[in-house]
């Protein structure tokens, strides 16, 4: 029997990963770095930051059990997008359009495009906060995050792009150190993985779906799909890129327990607000530890996970535009040979800028905007499991049976709980 159909989706992907059906060597994962990692810590932006000190705020470390269970998710979604990359050498627009038509395609691409335009307020707003939080004026903040955006798409190399991102992703790890700083109670940490969750509290179902929003985000499939094309992946990296798809599901979560951890921590301590700044401020969990070193890891996170995340999720719109217009779309390519691709990623990111310098507070907007994250989501999700599941397209890199029942389970279940969480129901 082959391995791939034999018992459930979950059991299959857990053989595969640990090498029971074949291990990939460390230079095989070395090889495909770069997609899946970026993507997964570009996750941890802004708006995610921001919602995971709420829930820590809020309702303690209830939320770290629905962060472990994001964890097979957040792969499977993932995964979809660079077995089809792998599969077909098209990126996630461009496979819509060539499928379903430019309408579809263009559906896809609209609905996260509005998203993104929040997600980049958020972003330049977190920039902003954090680099205040070191003294930074705003407006020194703002032109330096320009600068460092535009120079990161100029250097014709998606290899250069792609070492310097994922350097940048290292900022992120300021808040498992963050974490150690609050003194957790290890005991209390522990009881928050316990299955009775706070649900008949005011505003925890709201958080748990503003938190599966901030986990699973719409230009996730783009930017991961169209950057395994690009960095020329084939079918033997596939091993190596579902190892890296879940090394980087988990390294995410674990940040995004260790802002939940860090705020909770300190919101039991009953400690006194450091700092509260303008435009994005700080929920008090996290505001009560700034101050000393706690207060520069807090910088560190902030304007690293806004300055990876603006980057990549502009680069995942510009790649989906181009893909849907049929542009040249390759970082590989001077400007000149792609100008409507670059300057897509040059110029949306503006208008965001000078908001954020002016914004007042956006915690709520942006856990609003989570929450409406998880619907939006339902679109490109339902392409990726019919594209992912046709075997005239992928042949045996398709979705076994078992594995598409899951990935239907998945979308319906993410789109029932976006829906709950708009019109502000609980189960």
């Amino acid at each position: 029997m082959d391995i791939s159909t034999a018992g459930s989706p979950v059991a299959t992907e857990v053989r595969s990963l640990t090498g029971q059906r074949s291990r990939p060597a460390i230079g095989r994962l070395l090889r495909a770095l770069g997609p899946a990692w970026i993507v997964m810590l570009a996750d941890v932006d802004a708006a995610s930051v921001l919602t995971a000190a709420k829930a820590g705020t809020d309702f303690g470390y209830a939320m770290l059990l629905p962060l472990v269970v994001l964890i097979p998710v957040l792969y499977f979604v993932q995964e979809m997008t660079a077995r089809l990359a792998i599969g077909t050498g098209l990126g996630h627009a461009e496979l819509i359009r060539e499928r379903y038509g430019f309408r579809w395609a263009g559906l896809a691409v609209g609905t996260m495009v509005l998203i993104d335009l929040l997600a980049y307020v958020a972003e330049f707003a977190g920039i902003v906060l954090g680099a205040s939080l070191v003294g930074v004026p705003a407006i020194a903040a703002v032109a330096g995050a320009l600068v460092f955006h535009s120079a990161m798409v100029l250097t014709r190399s998606y290899r250069r792009f792609e070492r310097i991102t994922i350097a940048l992703s290292l900022a992120l790890f300021a808040f498992v150190g963050l974490a150690v700083l609050a003194h957790p109670d290890p005991a209390a940490v522990l009881g928050g993985l316990s299955p009775a969750q706070p649900f008949g509290q005011p505003g925890y179902f709201q958080l748990v779906v503003a938190t599966i929003g901030a986990v699973v985000m719409p230009w996730m499939l783009f930017y991961q799909q169209a950057a395994t094309v690009n960095k020329g992946l084939g079918r033997g990296d596939l091993g190596g890129a579902r190892a890296e798809t879940f090394i980087g599901a988990i390294a995410s979560e674990l940040l995004m327990a260790a802002i939940v951890i860090a705020a909770a921590a300190a919101a039991a301590s009953g400690g006194v607000v450091a700092t509260n700044a303008g435009g994005l401020a700080l929920p008090a969990g996290l505001a009560i530890l700034a101050s000393g070193w706690a207060r520069i890891l807090i910088a560190i996170g902030m304007v690293g996970a806004g300055l990876l995340a603006a980057v990549v999720i502009s680069l995942s719109s510009a790649w989906a535009w181009a893909e849907l217009f049929h542009w040249p779309h390759s970082l590989n390519l001077p400007v000149r040979a792609a100008p409507a691709f670059y300057l897509v990623y040059l110029v949306e990111v503006i208008p965001a800028a000078i908001v954020a310098l002016v914004a007042q507070n956006l915690v709520n907007v942006v856990i609003d905007a989570m929450i409406l994250n998880v619907v939006v989501l339902a679109i490109p999700l339902a392409f990726l499991v019919r594209l992912s599941s046709d075997r005239e397209l992928l042949g045996s890199l398709a979705n076994s049976p078992g594995r598409r029942v899951l990935l239907w389970a998945i979308t319906a279940g993410l789109l029932a709980f976006g829906l709950l969480g708009i019109l502000g129901l609980a189960p």
